[in-house]
């Protein structure tokens, strides 16, 4: 066997090694990181500026109380006949009511009295640097002329996420968007 051949079969030999320890190197790495890709870490528990990364459950409850609450003070408001609260529980400042503020204070000048019932609040969804939730509610409330109403529907709140640069108000949860319609 000549020299030249006894090199390349040892260099075949020891490719060869290296390529099968290569590959079961990468293959434990990828074993070892399996257990830690599903556990959150401490820097992505408190993270909801991306509603897709792993929160535990203490984290995502605490944002659906504070929405709840957000309807929970938005009825609350209107109890008081304190309008221009509940004006401005709606997102931009009243302007996702679609209305004036003269127009939302008339909507609710023949009511005397006001209640809510929230269900349970569907999934916190994400888009645009901003989480959006989505609340049912039943609302029941007495006329001036002592006529009973109840409505049945859901809010959608949005609040932006917690980023460099936003501010208190606008991490607060906001009414988004209502589909309510009396129940006849």
């Amino acid at each position: 066997m000549s020299k030249i051949n006894f090199f390349k079969q040892h260099l075949t030999v020891i490719g060869v090694t290296l390529l099968a320890m290569t590959i079961t190197a990468c293959d434990n790495r990828a074993k070892s990181q399996l257990p830690s890709a599903n556990s959150p870490t401490v820097a992505n528990l408190s993270d909801t500026s991306n509603p897709t990364s792993p929160q535990n459950s203490a984290s995502s409850q605490s944002l659906e109380q504070q929405a709840v609450q957000a309807i929970h003070d938005y009825y609350d408001a209107i109890a008081r006949q304190d309008y221009q609260q509940a004006y401005l529980a709606w997102d931009g400042d009243g302007f996702a009511s679609k209305q004036s503020f003269e127009e939302f204070k008339q909507g609710f000048a023949n009511t005397v009295s006001i209640n809510e019932e929230v269900g349970k609040p569907g999934r916190l969804e994400g888009a645009a640097g901003s989480l959006y939730i989505e609340i049912p509610v039943t609302i029941t409330s007495v006329t001036t002329n002592g006529t009973p109403q109840r409505f049945n529907g859901s809010y959608k709140l949005r609040r932006v996420n917690d980023v460099p640069g936003s501010t208190p108000k606008q991490r607060r949860w906001h009414i988004y968007s209502a589909n309510i319609s009396l129940e006849q």
